[in-house]
């Protein structure tokens, strides 16, 4: 099982970076040892997505730091400790998992406050929050990777889906508009 990073073709079909492919062994080593795709098993075993951030797939020593630093009581009182509890618990209501947007006509378009970037089994992705508060992850394709190589957390994005078009190879693509003002 691998992740694309790169457009790859076997056996006359062409899979996109972001694609989660179950080849056989063979060809899936292959895949890797090109860098056209990443063995999924050890990247999802990496991946964390973190609000307002990239995505951290650094492996830390596990254990304490020679530093520790923790807050006295006095302070842990000042932070308001109560609303710090209630805020954390109304958080654990909130839904986990945002639908994917899937734009099923010409015209369909998401607007919204980008939340979070992380990257998942499917590739690079966008949390966005729209103007009436719903949330959507966007997951990356070939059309919207230079939107996804600029934008951060906080920025503010629109992406209109401009119907299926035909690459100069004969390859069909899904083609979008992008808008991007940072915050």
């Amino acid at each position: 099982k691998v992740i694309i990073e790169k457009n790859f073709e076997h056996e006359g079909e062409t899979y996109e970076p972001g694609q989660t492919v179950d080849f056989p062994e063979e060809i899936a080593k292959e895949a890797v040892e090109k860098g056209v795709a990443k063995n999924a098993e050890e990247i999802e075993d990496e991946m964390e997505i973190k609000s307002g951030d990239e995505v951290d797939t650094s492996s830390e020593d596990e254990g304490f730091p020679e530093e520790v630093s923790m807050p006295s009581e006095e302070e842990r009182a000042e932070e308001g400790e109560e609303e710090v509890w209630e805020e954390l618990d109304s958080e654990l209501d909130e839904q986990s998992r945002a639908p994917a947007w899937r734009p099923e006509e010409v015209g369909d378009q998401l607007l919204g406050e980008v939340t979070r970037t992380g990257r998942g089994p499917n590739g690079r992705l966008l949390e966005v929050q729209t103007p009436e508060g719903e949330k959507y992850v966007l997951w990356e394709k070939v059309a919207l990777q230079d939107l996804f190589d600029r934008v951060k957390a906080g920025d503010k994005i629109g992406v209109r889906f401009l119907g299926e078009e035909e690459s100069s190879s004969g390859r069909s693509y899904h083609n979008y508009r992008t808008t991007l003002k940072k915050r």
